[in-house]
């Protein structure tokens, strides 16, 4: 093994293990709502569910990397102004080394405040799991010229942990703007695989944006539009911003946007960009799929990190009811896109 990839290796490795107590996130970040913030559930006609997969870091020697499932199922009650849902979130870093899984309930309500605006409240809670599974990691003592050992001289067993979460958030919205914000982990959740005492830090979150229509066909119902969307998360010592926009001519969606905070560094000298991500997705009749790529611009350029590429799939299901009745429904649905 050359230095080179050595030097590569024990930086990425350390990179996972720092991001142990960072959240999991997804770059088609409206693709999976009810993680952005609870508020966003049941944004939808009747019912919809939805998969996504992300794949980062897949170039990095040793295949050392991130790989992210998540699926969700909701439900829209109108009658009561609710909506309830479900989300499974399945997280491996390090070739499966550390694991983290969650199943979560949520829950919102719709506040009609005027006949053009509104208000959703939103909660969640539900259970995680951490684990770590020290054979999967490579220590200093395994590094030789031109081999890596089989073991290492430390002698680890596997480690886990259960916890409960809790988080909450709520979103005002129109019929082209909507702003929001979400606060994850207000219990704090003891993480440590060891011990005690490593708190989950609280993560902050606030988001928004506005769709400027372009065209409507003859039914007035919207074909192209242009949609700016931000979102500014802060967990920890970490902040980020997602900033960007989407296209749409129906069917077809295409999106650009920009990850990081250049006007804060991370540490002295050392510029927060992250990646410049690029979309491409598809919406008709209740179902969507996308695609996009991260492209890195850090450090840990394109070249040796292999990006991330990610893929989300949904499918919206109604009754012939409130299929009629969609144009009405779509009125007290937040405008935020679907990826």
């Amino acid at each position: 093994m050359s230095l080179k990839r050595v030097i590569l290796l024990v930086y990425v490795q350390v990179m996972v293990l720092t991001m142990y107590s960072q959240d999991f996130q997804f770059s088609q970040f409206y693709a999976t709502p009810m993680l952005m913030n609870p508020a966003f559930t049941g944004n939808t006609v009747q019912s919809r569910i939805t998969g996504n997969y992300r794949n980062q870091w897949s170039a990095v020697p040793n295949s050392i990397g991130f790989n992210t499932y998540a699926f969700g199922y909701e439900h829209n009650f109108e009658n009561f102004n609710s909506g309830i849902g479900l989300q499974f979130i399945h997280d491996r870093a390090g070739q499966g080394a550390l694991r983290t899984t969650a199943v979560l309930l949520s829950y919102a309500y719709r506040i009609r405040m005027t006949r053009k605006f509104s208000i959703k409240p939103g909660l969640q809670f539900g259970l995680g799991n951490r684990s770590i599974d020290f054979n999967e990691l490579v220590f200093n003592d395994q590094l030789q010229t031109g081999a890596t050992t089989s073991a290492a001289q430390q002698d680890f067993n596997d480690k886990s942990r259960y916890y409960l979460d809790l988080n909450a958030g709520a979103i005002g919205y129109g019929k082209y703007y909507w702003v929001g914000f979400s606060i994850h982990h207000l219990n704090k959740p003891d993480i440590a695989l060891m011990g005690n005492g490593i708190k989950l830090d609280m993560k902050y979150s606030v988001h928004g944006g506005y769709k400027f229509p372009i065209k409507k066909d003859i039914k007035k119902r919207l074909v192209s539009a242009f949609t700016l969307t931000a979102n500014y998360k802060h967990q920890g010592k970490r902040d980020q911003l997602d900033f960007g926009g989407y296209f749409s001519y129906s069917p077809i969606l295409f999106g650009l946007w920009y990850r990081g905070l250049p006007v804060k560094n991370i540490e002295a000298n050392l510029p927060n960009n992250d990646a410049i991500i690029v979309l491409v997705g598809y919406s008709k009749n209740g179902f969507t799929l996308g695609y996009s790529y991260d492209l890195t611009v850090s450090k840990l350029t394109a070249a040796t990190s292999g990006g991330a590429h990610e893929i989300s799939v949904s499918l919206e299901m109604a009754s012939r009811k409130s299929q009629r009745q969609r144009r009405r429904r779509s009125r007290l649905m937040i405008p935020c896109p679907k990826f």
